[in-house]
């Protein structure tokens, strides 16, 4: 999106939010960076406990991190709460709002507005006759030349996985099943019918060149192609090698999946791992594409809600990592929950539990131009 809003209008701002989230928060603060009346970027965090004693802390890394933004000069707040707003003496969690606030002046930054969303309407912290009587529908019907739709899902609803019908996952259950048989009791392949057997063959002949397949699955996805895509995607993010290599290909380019598949397959031997290709897995390095990211997140999704419970936990990790990488946190601990719940010993989404539950970002967010 690259609307330039009024930043006069509280309404405006309102509407805003949830748009630069893709959610519609609940029980959240959201802390917008601008750059004169640009947005920069959105970040929630779960609201705390009004009696926490290290909000002033909280508040403190809130800023900082909206510090970290290029160009920021100012700040909103919105909370969002379950809380009613009107009729009340003072507005729900008035003592982080200040605390923020404060650190927020502290540092330079201008305060555009300090807003709450409750559950009967919306309110300013910084002006107690804007709001309180003013009912959720005006937030809605505040943006409609914004090119994106309000979301009506909130921060949670946003990362389930997709619907798939029963029928296709019996499909990729029966294609995995039937490669685990190819591969690993290769003698019984005439147990399989002719078509099955076929597909199967198909499924590896995919999986002989990973990053052709890592770049493939980008593309639009056709029925019969797109099963054995999907299938054969399923089968290489099982292995932490080849996972590996697809999230550093999608965070790059071909020539970087080419380069990673290389560097994995002598890594076992003693060799060094490269460590200008393993930056990025750690949210260092040249700043990729978003939208390159967000479309492998699509089809990791659609892999973990078609493959069986039991092989997900791979392409569940690769959403958690495809989700930190393109700043949705709050969906990368999700995802990595549900797969340490099928595996509790899996690697890689312990990890990103671990840099979503310190706050952890990658440095290329903190570098996207204004809006």
């Amino acid at each position: 999106m690259s609307t330039v809003i009024r930043v006069s209008s509280p309404l405006s701002l309102l509407s805003l939010v949830p748009r630069l989230l893709d959610c519609t928060p609940r029980r959240s603060l959201v802390l917008v960076p601008f750059a004169g009346s640009r947005s920069l970027a959105a970040l929630r965090v779960d609201l705390p406990a009004d009696d926490n004693p290290d909000l002033p802390r909280i508040a403190s890394t809130l800023i900082g991190m909206a510090c970290k933004v290029p160009l920021t000069d100012a700040v909103t707040v919105v909370i969002y709460t379950d809380d009613a707003v009107a009729d009340r003496g003072s507005l729900p969690h008035d003592a982080l709002v200040d605390a923020v606030l404060e650190r927020a002046h502290i540092c330079g930054l201008r305060v555009i507005e300090a807003l709450v969303v409750g559950a009967d309407g919306w309110g300013s912290y910084q002006d107690p006759s804007v709001g309180g009587e003013h009912g959720l529908d005006e937030i809605t019907a505040a943006g409609p030349d914004l090119p994106e739709s309000f979301p009506e899902h909130d921060q949670i609803g946003a990362a389930a996985l997709p619907a798939v019908d029963l029928a296709e996952k019996e499909r990729m259950g029966r294609a995995l099943e039937d490669v685990d048989l190819l591969l690993d009791v290769p003698r019984r392949r005439n147990s399989l019918s002719v078509s099955r057997r076929r597909s199967a063959e198909a499924i590896l002949d995919e999986l002989a060149d990973p990053p052709a397949l890592f770049e493939s699955v980008l593309e639009p996805i056709t029925d019969t192609d797109g099963r054995h895509r999907l299938a054969s995607l399923a089968y290489a993010l099982e292995r932490p090698l080849l996972r590996d290599v697809a999230l550093m290909q999608w965070a790059g380019d071909i020539t970087t999946g080419d380069a990673a598949f290389h560097a994995q397959t002598r890594f076992p031997d003693g060799e060094g791992y490269p460590e200008d290709i393993a930056r990025p897995m750690w949210g260092e390095g040249a700043n990729p594409d978003l939208d390159r990211l967000l479309v492998a997140l699509d089809r990791c999704r659609r892999v973990a809600a078609t493959a069986p419970r039991a092989r997900r936990p791979g392409a569940l990790a690769a959403c958690a990592w495809l989700a930190w990488a393109t700043g949705r946190s709050t969906h990368a601990a999700f995802y990595a929950e549900t797969a340490l719940e099928i595996d509790p010993a899996h690697g890689l989404s312990g990890i990103v539990l671990t840099l979503a539950d310190h706050g952890r970002l990658p440095e290329w967010l903190f570098e996207r131009a204004p809006r």
